[in-house]
């Protein structure tokens, strides 16, 4: 039944933190190393390691295995038929990271719903936007927001994330409104400061002409609340998600600015995790779970 060779392999590698040192520990090299983790994970169904450039972290699944394996082979067969259990239904802890106001306002309800259709599941949900290491934090899956960048993680559409370009009232009674992005230069600026270049603002027209423009800052916030309220007392300018500035448009307390021009970023909600081939049951119920909920809210 077990891969006894791999399994010893597997054991090296969590207690030496990399293939090379395991293979030097066992006499092998570390591509034999590779084509045991890669046997074992075929034969178990369920991904033990995650490689990056910078380290390999065990997974959940390849801990438990360690423990059992300094114990009773019996032991170690409960443990094998658990995991096994847990790939025909979802179980385990689920650990996942959301953005703090899209998160409390848009997946509290189907994240809700997926720990109550799920109980063998234990939810562990962070509600921050910081940005965090996927992998190296032992998270299961991330829900991202922006531009993805090309990190080799797997990532899942959720739904389309529209931002509005709005000021207040009051701003434009002071200022000239806009007739088109370089008008914005002279503008005070409510910056996200978690973007990669916070004062860098992109635009697209109706033609796909795309403009790139250079704010002058006045505030820097990582909320999107906290960018709102600052918008509505006349601070600046923001780029803010529809999702959290569509009320005070309708109402007018918040003016939509140049309404032919688009945001250039295409920014979308995505579920990132680590690989497509082992992915959990549990992440992919969760993954399930929220294309659900997106695709009735539209």
């Amino acid at each position: 039944m077990f891969l006894k060779p791999s399994y010893q392999v597997l054991s090296e590698i969590i207690r030496h933190g990399s293939f090379t040192k395991a293979g030097q520990a066992l006499g092998m090299s570390s591509v034999a190393v590779g084509k045991h983790v890669k046997q074992l994970e075929q034969h178990l169904g369920f991904r033990l390691f995650h490689r990056t450039t910078r380290n390999v972290t065990p997974t959940s699944s390849a801990l438990k295995l360690h423990e059992a394996l300094q114990r009773s082979e019996g032991f170690l067969s409960e443990i094998y038929n658990e995991l096994s259990d847990d790939q025909t239904r979802p179980s385990g802890q689920l650990k996942i990271n959301v953005p703090m106001s899209y998160g409390e306002q848009y997946l509290a309800k189907p994240l809700a719903d997926y720990a109550a259709r799920y109980p063998d599941v234990i939810v562990d949900v962070d509600f921050d936007d910081k940005r965090v290491h996927l992998i190296e934090e032992g998270y299961d899956a991330v829900v991202r927001i922006g531009v993805l960048e090309d990190s080799g993680l797997i990532a899942r559409h959720i739904s389309d994330f529209p931002i509005e370009l709005c000021a207040a009232p009051s701003l434009l009674e002071k200022l000239t409104a806009p007739q088109s992005p370089a008008d914005l230069k002279s503008w005070p600026a409510i910056c996200y400061s978690n973007a990669v270049n916070p004062t860098q603002w992109a635009f697209v027209d109706e033609a796909q002409k795309i403009a790139n423009i250079s704010v002058k800052p006045a505030l820097y916030a990582n909320s999107a609340a906290m960018m709102k309220q600052a918008c509505l007392a006349g601070v600046g300018a923001a780029m803010l998600p529809r999702f959290i500035c569509q009320k005070e448009l309708d109402d007018g307390q918040l003016i939509r600015l140049l309404p032919a021009y688009q945001d250039a970023q295409q920014r979308a909600v995505y579920v990132v995790y680590p690989d497509k081939n082992f992915t959990p049951l549990k992440v992919r119920a969760f993954i399930d779970t929220l294309t659900s909920h997106a695709s009735l809210s539209e």
